[in-house]
């Protein structure tokens, strides 16, 4: 049970202390790839940490009911090398407990968010490819609309809308680049990532880094499709499409907009990128933290069963 113990503290901590410190590493974008890995790593190895404790903690309660009712915890994670005596059998039986109802509310909250949100999702994108004029770029449909913006939204097809401002007021090479941003989000699946993102901020809105993530991850994929579509059709045509629908009402809550989240921190990336070596020592420290997060828990088991 002291694996247990500990796998649980750990989560706990994690779950609480990284936002703070990935929203400082990941903030700048310098590599938004490894950003949305180093968020998603911190909520698998939170989630995994608690399933783990609690089924070891579980094991501990039935062992308990044959055995014994006490249980040694490990206080050598602190730099002691004796042990204190805890009541085992009751407290198993009260965490395990605790922790299977917080389980099973975890899944039912999720799994009627994630519904919820494709359905939508759904929803959405079968209206616009209805009312919207199809375009010669398959999955493309042109809305009319006074104020230039374009979104895509996940559905069977997903479907990319782009008013009728923006279809005839920017420049070919700006069109072709916001398409292509649109293009690399739903290629990249951003949409599925964070509808789960979302349904598990729903099911456990007081746990910090459930609550964080999605918000941030957001961020970060528009920073990956504006790397993408850069990559094809050049940071100035990109800068001219995005700064020309900056100032849109926001796009509906199911939809991915080129121009829709941090605008400005976005444009600030592209206009003044940065040097190759900041890159890499950004990849390195989050390389780094995800590691130290992962293998947290094999060190936790080392040092209460050496």
């Amino acid at each position: 049970m002291t694996t247990g113990l500990w796998l649980m503290l750990y989560g706990t901590a994690l779950a609480w202390a990284a936002p703070s410190l990935l929203g400082r590493l990941t903030k700048t974008g310098l590599s938004p790839q490894m950003g949305v890995a180093a968020w998603l790593t911190a909520i698998a190895t939170t989630v995994i940490a608690w399933v783990i404790a609690l089924v070891l903690i579980g094991l501990a309660a039935l062992d308990g009911l044959r055995n014994s009712s006490t249980v040694a915890l490990c206080l050598e994670l602190f730099g002691l090398s004796e042990h204190a005596g805890l009541p085992g059998l009751s407290g198993s039986i009260a965490l395990t407990v605790a922790g299977s109802a917080v389980s099973v509310i975890f899944v039912l909250r999720t799994g009627r968010s994630v519904a919820r949100l494709r359905s939508r999702s759904r929803e959405h994108a079968n209206a616009v490819m209805l009312v919207g004029r199809p375009t010669t770029c398959p999955g493309v449909v042109v809305v009319d609309a006074p104020r230039p913006a374009a979104y895509c939204v996940s559905g069977r097809p997903p479907a990319i809308v782009v008013t009728s401002a923006a279809w005839s007021s920017l420049g070919q090479s700006e069109l072709a680049a916001v398409l292509a941003h649109e293009q690399a989000h739903i290629a990249g699946r951003h949409h599925q990532l964070l509808i789960m993102l979302r349904a598990a901020a729903t099911a456990l809105p007081r746990v910090p880094v459930m609550k964080q993530s999605a918000p941030a991850v957001a961020e970060l994929l528009e920073m990956c499709a504006d790397d993408a579509a850069a990559r094809r059709h050049g940071v100035n045509s990109l800068l001219g499409g995005i700064l020309a629908m900056a100032d849109t009402h926001p796009v509906p809550a199911e939809g991915l907009a080129a121009a829709g989240t941090a605008t400005a921190a976005r444009a600030m990336r592209l206009a003044e990128p940065t040097s190759s070596r900041a890159r890499w020592t950004q990849r390195a420290v989050l390389g780094l933290a995800m590691t130290s997060m992962l293998g947290a828990p094999g060190l936790i088991e080392l040092l209460c069963h050496h």
